[in-house]
């Protein structure tokens, strides 16, 4: 995915004037390809010792998105996006193998707030409401120990990043900021889901005019 991305900016700016245009009203869609990790670890710990293991290594995974926007004027857009941050986890060798994943899918709804850079891009917010499902699961295979639990919630989405336009498309760097905060049972001891960071790169395209 990511050997596509790149292939895909390169191609796409091959083929296009090497200046930038001003911020276009109308349609757009696209993909981002990124980075989750877990903002505070601390909740993903009380997790794992409520399941009976040790969980200590972060590690990240990658996030995606599809995309569909509109942009309204030059200083505010809109988007809906459907996304799946991946499996980032807490992790350890010692004393037995475990990890602890959490995993979210879902969409969301966002306004994105710009400012213009000349003609050359913006610089955005974000900020709009997010929904899916989130679910913590901590295992130790060599022990034969899998506890999880899940929950389908929303959560108040935020972000900023960048952006240049060409004549037919639009690169982006983004971050996000998933805080559903969403209470699970896990064997009778209440935990709350981590927050997720995204770190993304996305690839837009404006639809046609008619």
């Amino acid at each position: 995915m990511a050997r596509f991305t790149a292939i895909s900016i390169f191609v796409l700016l091959s083929g296009s004037p090497l200046s930038a245009i001003a911020t276009e009203k109308g349609f757009y869609f696209g993909f981002s390809l990124g980075q989750s990790d877990i903002v505070n670890p601390e909740k993903v710990d009380e997790f794992c010792a409520d399941a009976g293991i040790v969980c200590g290594d972060e590690e990240k995974d990658i996030a995606l998105q599809g995309i569909v926007g509109y942009q309204i004027n030059n200083y505010l857009g809109a988007e809906a996006t459907v996304f799946d941050l991946g499996e980032p986890a807490l992790s350890t060798e010692a004393p037995i193998a475990a990890e602890a994943t959490v995993n979210v899918k879902g969409g969301a709804l966002t306004l994105l707030p710009q400012i213009p850079i000349a003609n050359i891009g913006v610089i955005y917010g974000r900020l709009g409401a997010a929904g899916g499902e989130v679910e913590l699961v901590a295992e130790a295979p060599s022990i034969s120990r899998r506890e999880s639990a899940d929950a389908t919630g929303g959560t108040i989405l935020i972000g900023a990043g960048g952006a240049v336009h060409f004549a037919s498309a639009t690169i982006r760097l983004d971050w996000q900021r998933y805080a559903f905060n969403e209470t699970l049972a896990l064997a009778g001891v209440d935990v709350e889901t981590p927050d997720i960071n995204v770190y993304s790169a996305s690839l837009l395209f404006r639809f046609p005019k008619k």
